[in-house]
């Protein structure tokens, strides 16, 4: 669901019909001078000051009980649109808003609707995606990392996407996690950060406010890159944050105001994706911020690489899904005529035991512990042109997130009290192995033909 694109108007169906300017608050539990965050929608808020003229209230650094009385006093002092910026605000923001019908909230990032109660939920894990793609082009020791202030579904989400990214980019880079319980705690950051480069990570990234300062100061002082989150963070350490993703508030808070001030506010959850850059064209909020002074430290071909994987992610040939729940890895290697095939994954519930290839019939045979949702990474040169998934007779109904010529990415759930699922292509090999068996086998035809030819016996155990 796409947040829809309004053009801006200079004289708005609401001032014609109201006569007044439109009353706009701004509240969030976030330091407004966090660096990130709550500074990003700060910086949003004023520039909408700016373009219409309008004074905005302000509401900073509220405690979670106090969300809802804030709301509650904001719609009855007559504000007409309250955002809301903060997850933790999405149910009180539908539960007062049941009560002020002619106030409108735009929860920013939520998951929320009703009526008057719309929320922005940018799809972060694609920005977060080609993070990890780019950490895992450039990392050196096998491992990167990441830290989040809390363990929230949408910072799961997030990091779930920086692990997809790494994967698609090496399967077998390893990435470690933790999660702060703390947003504000520069000095506990540093300690996870530290702990993180410790265990071999060459890239640290993390969504934890202030808490994340720590993170960067970390890499700083081990003397490698770190990733910034929400704004351009590049600035608390110039020669440190290689980059940053960025979720351009200022696009989104504008388009939130423009569907109030020509009545086109709708009760839903919208769900914008990346942008090439800043302010690109279409619904896209989310985009990386540029290299800075470090640009010369990113190889060409690395630039081009991660060039591609963004508008690839534009154009949807790559999928990077929503996912609330952490996910365990998958990993198994089947050996097939001295040839070694690795099928990787993720799944929140279920654990692969073995794969077995079956070129007669073109399967290659999962077996799970349990049922459950699962990803897998199927090598091309095992299996290629997927075309079906089967749980005994039962078909499967399965997604194929991406497709290259070196392996595909599928999705699908087994179902609950099956332990095993069929993956058919078009090509199942090793063909080597299987034309090699066919060749043996017509070579024991001839000798046992030859050999009885010649009225003699052969001990088939000596070929």
């Amino acid at each position: 669901m796409s947040l829809a694109l309004v053009a801006p108007v200079q004289q708005t169906a609401f001032a014609q019909s109201s006569g007044k300017q439109l009353k706009i608050a701004l509240v969030t539990d976030a330091l407004f001078s966090d660096g990130g965050w709550g500074a990003t929608a700060y910086s949003a808020g004023k520039l909408l000051e700016s373009k219409y003229g309008y004074k905005l209230a302000y509401a900073e650094n509220i405690a979670i009980p106090d969300i809802e009385a804030t709301l509650r006093q904001y719609a009855n002092d007559g504000y007409d649109l309250i955002i809301a910026h903060g997850f933790q605000w999405g149910d009180p923001a539908v539960k007062v808003g049941k009560d002020y019908p002619n106030t409108k909230f735009v929860v920013f990032t939520g998951l929320v609707s009703s009526q008057n109660v719309a929320s922005i939920f940018p799809m972060q894990q694609e920005g977060t995606f080609l993070l990890g793609a780019l950490a895992a082009t450039m990392d050196k020791t096998g491992t990167i990392a990441y830290v989040g202030g809390d363990q929230y579904p949408n910072l799961i989400n997030l990091f779930e996407g920086y692990k997809q990214g790494a994967h698609y980019v090496n399967p077998n880079i390893k990435v470690i996690g933790t999660y702060l319980g703390d947003w504000d705690n520069p000095a506990k950051g540093k300690e996870a950060g530290l702990a993180q480069v410790n265990a071999g990570a060459d890239f640290l990234f993390h969504v934890a406010d202030t808490s994340g300062h720590g993170v960067i100061e970390a890499a700083k002082e081990k003397g490698i890159y770190a990733f910034g989150a929400v704004a351009d963070q590049n600035r608390l350490a110039p020669d440190t944050v290689l980059t940053s993703f960025v979720l351009d508030i200022d696009k989104a808070f504008d388009q939130a105001v423009q569907m109030v001030l020509q009545d086109k506010f709708e009760g839903k959850v919208f769900k914008p994706g990346i942008e090439a850059e800043k302010g690109g064209p279409g619904d896209g909020i989310v985009y990386l911020a540029p290299f800075h002074s470090l640009d010369g430290k990113v190889p060409a071909d690395v630039k081009a690489r991660l060039s591609q994987l963004t508008q690839d992610v534009i154009d949807k040939k790559i999928a990077v899904p929503e996912r609330y729940a952490a996910t365990s890895d998958i990993g198994v290697t089947v050996q097939l005529d001295g040839t070694s095939y690795s099928v990787t994954g993720i799944s929140p519930q279920s654990k692969v035991t073995s794969v077995t290839v079956n070129p007669n019939n073109k399967s290659v045979n999962v077996k799970f512990d349990k049922g459950g949702d699962v990803e897998l990474k199927l090598p091309t040169s095992m299996i290629s042109g997927i075309s079906m998934v089967k749980a005994g007779s039962t078909d499967v109904q399965f997604v194929t997130i991406s497709s290259t010529d070196a392996e595909t990415h599928i999705k699908f759930t087994v179902p609950d009290g099956s332990t095993s699922v069929d993956v058919y292509g078009t090509n199942v090999v090793p063909e080597f192995g299987v034309m090699a068996a066919l060749l043996l086998a017509a070579s024991l035809v001839a000798i046992i033909g030859l050999a009885r030819f010649r009225g003699s016996s052969i001990g088939l155990g000596r070929l």
